[in-house]
């Protein structure tokens, strides 16, 4: 596995509570911690684009289905690909 080196700003609380893991042995280091939570959350940008490219391909979302899968989600506005 190859490693890249990145820079991120979090709030000093969770910062604090990385290095802790990373101080009790919990975690390998400050890095691993980020990286496995990471690792853990789903890559919701590759699942935007599957369920995009599934509205495509039936065809899009009518009205009445947009608004439902809207409400239903509790979703924010934005655009759902096919939407009419």
């Amino acid at each position: 596995m190859s490693f890249k080196r990145i820079t991120i700003s979090v709030p000093e609380e969770i910062a604090a509570k990385a290095q802790r893991a990373a101080d009790a042995g919990q975690v390998e280091s400050v890095s691993a911690y980020f990286a496995g939570l990471a690792a853990a959350e789903p890559d919701w940008a590759q699942a935007q684009t599957i369920l995009d490219q599934m509205i495509v391909d039936a065809g899009g979302l009518d009205d009445a289905a947009h608004d439902w899968a809207r409400s239903a989600l509790d979703a924010d506005d934005g655009d759902v690909a096919g939407a009419a």
